[in-house]
């Protein structure tokens, strides 16, 4: 178990802030994966840094690689032996052991990363807020530009678990490279997912990505999994394989990990939300919270602009796009920038009749989901438990 911390000189600590500050509020942080797996662990790190830079009073902790099983006491030691004031657990796993202690500790802070447990929400302590980025949204954007770029008419997607959170991005994906590529050819994408059941496992990612290229000719590819495995093999085998294949970011900014494969991608900056809760503290202002964080969130203008204006690529609030790869197609990059301008304004949902060619949403078992001129509300986003029916899953 390692710790990380602030202003100290020992080599099991590390520096996260740089100027002095006196300190009002210790937050600790818990980790579900390595803080420096180049996916979902880091960048809560990097979220936490971000934060703990931009306000003065605080400092804050980390215990990473903690499993499920083992969060209530890793939580506890950060209470009773680093004496935090805030925890915040980063995995959907850490909500019931998380919502107890909340019971046990009144005094204490306690933040829950994705899940549905919170004081504002009515099952959980006050002291309990609950918040999530969205980033279906974008996963719908990399599917346009997927089935734009696609030669094979075929993309694979490596998913971690069947739960809602995963179900949207990989439903969301598909129907974006879907329309993109049925807009193109007239012809139905070929999309199928391999499930790995682990966040965090580059050898059954690696062994994923090579079967979906061997067994399908998959040329785009898709991963959820917390490392930049998808894109490396991705890039051995458009530059030692002969094979050209395409893939994303996957959180944060993995471009050097494959930078003639890479596509696109989605980018999150946790930090801003953890300012927010920073904030609350500090002024003694905490209530207890349910965010629900989406394009165009905790910007300073959520209002859409014209595609050649888009802000697509640079950086702004809690999630945004990276930068798209000049080889997509002009008309669909300009179709990009204006699904991600109206999506930052709600104008626009991909999982809809609207994001499926004006066509009813249907499951792999044929039944309906989404009717002509309908689209997915928060209950259906959040308790997701179907796949489009346009792929096959392993």
């Amino acid at each position: 178990m390692s710790v990380g911390g602030v202003r100290t000189t020992t080599l099991e600590r590390e520096v996260t802030i740089t100027r002095e500050v006196g300190r009002n509020v210790k937050a600790g942080y818990v980790y579900i994966g390595p803080a420096k797996d180049y996916g979902w662990s880091y960048s809560h790190d990097q979220g936490r840094r971000w934060a703990d830079s931009r306000i003065r009073g605080v400092e804050s902790v980390y215990i990473e690689g903690v499993s499920d099983a083992d969060v209530k006491g890793a939580m506890k030691s950060l209470i009773e032996v680093e004496g935090v004031d805030l925890v915040v657990g980063t995995s959907f796993g850490y909500m019931d052991p998380m919502a107890e202690l909340a019971a046990e500790y009144p005094e204490k802070y306690f933040v829950h990363i994705n899940g549905f447990r919170a004081g504002a929400l009515g099952n959980a302590p006050e002291n309990m807020s609950v918040a999530d980025i969205n980033t279906y949204q974008i996963y719908y954007l990399e599917g346009l530009a997927a089935g734009a770029i696609t030669s094979t008419g075929a993309v694979g997607v490596v998913a971690t678990f069947p739960v809602p959170v995963i179900n949207r991005l990989v439903n969301s994906f598909i129907l974006g490279a879907r329309y993109a590529y049925k807009k193109k050819t007239g012809k139905e994408i070929k999309a199928r997912i391999v499930w790995l059941n682990s966040w965090f496992d580059p050898v059954k990612a690696r062994d994923a990505v090579i079967s979906l290229i061997d067994t399908i000719d998959a040329d785009v590819i898709s991963s959820s999994e917390d490392s930049p495995t998808a894109l490396q093999v991705a890039e051995e085998y458009t530059t030692q394989k002969g094979r050209r294949t395409w893939c994303f970011s996957h959180y944060t900014d993995m471009t050097r990990f494959g930078p003639s494969s890479h596509l696109t991608g989605h980018i999150v900056n946790w930090g801003v939300l953890y300012l927010e809760f920073y904030k609350m503290i500090l002024s003694g202002t905490w209530q207890s919270v349910d965010i629900w964080s989406k394009l165009g969130d905790f910007t300073a203008s959520r209002w859409a602009k014209p595609p050649e204006q888009s802000t697509l690529g640079k950086p702004e609030g809690p999630v945004y796009m990276a930068p798209l790869n000049p080889v997509i197609p002009e008309e669909t990059q300009l179709l990009i920038k204006k699904r991600y301008e109206e999506m930052k304004e709600g104008l626009f949902e991909p999982i809809s009749s609207e994001g499926n060619m004006d066509e009813p949403i249907r499951d792999t078992k044929g039944n309906e989901i989404i009717g002509n001129g309908e689209r997915a509300d928060r209950t259906m986003l959040m308790n997701m438990d179907w796949i489009v029916e346009y792929a096959s899953e392993t």
